[in-house]
Order: C-alpha cells, then sequence, then structure tokens
C-alpha cells in the first residue's frame, strides 16, 4: 500500500501543479482544454500505461524514459502487482524533484502576481 500512496500522491501533485500553472496561464477555457489534451493525455498514454516500456525499440524506450508520467504509472502498478519498469527508488527521487520545482514555480508565480487581475 506504500507504493500505491506514494506514488499515486506524486503523479496527482505533478498534474495539479500543471492544472494550477495552466489556469494561470489561460485566458479561456480552451487555452486550459489545449494543456490537457495536448500536454497532459499524449504524456499519460505515452507512458507505458497499456503496455511494457521493456518491449518497445530501444529509441522509443529511452523516449518513454524521459516521460515522468512513465515513472508514477509504473510505481503505481508496482503497488498493485508487484512488477515494474522502473528502480522504484529512482522514481521517487525522480518525481520528488519535478514536484519540488514545479511547488516552487507556482509559489513564484502567485508571489510575482503572474497574470493574475485584481
Amino acid at each position: 500500500y506504500f507504493f500505491i500512496f506514494i506514488f499515486a500522491f506524486l503523479g496527482s501533485f505533478i498534474l495539479g501543479a500543471v492544472g494550477f500553472i495552466a489556469g494561470l496561464w489561460a485566458e479561456k477555457f480552451d487555452h486550459a482544454a489545449a494543456v490537457t489534451n495536448f500536454v497532459v493525455a499524449p504524456l499519460a498514454l505515452l507512458s507505458g500505461t497499456f503496455y511494457s516500456v521493456d518491449k518497445l525499440a530501444p529509441t522509443f524506450a529511452a523516449i518513454s524514459h524521459a516521460n515522468p508520467f512513465h515513472y508514477a504509472i509504473s510505481g503505481f502498478r508496482y503497488g498493485f502487482i508487484g512488477q515494474a519498469d522502473i528502480p522504484l527508488g529512482f522514481g521517487v527521487v525522480l518525481l520528488l524533484a519535478i514536484n519540488v520545482a514545479l511547488a516552487v514555480l507556482c509559489y513564484v508565480l502567485l508571489k510575482t502576481g503572474w497574470k493574475i487581475k485584481s
């Protein structure tokens, strides 16, 4: 249950921070939907959700390993079935580093008042 919780939390935090940044950036609802359609959905679907990355050609496997959603999904899968495509410790550290960077970016954007109307 630990791995289910930790990878679900880290993956959810990434999506929440990206959604927060997209909400600040978007001027219309269509802009926010574009982030979901052209960034989040492809990253999620091309991250090994429905297949094992080990079965891909080396070039495409390397591209998948550059996708942070791959680490979140593989670690979450490990929590349920005990099989992962990644070293779990590396996945946790990588996702934690991405989350810290996104949290700092969100804080800086709020602190500077970027695109916030009063």
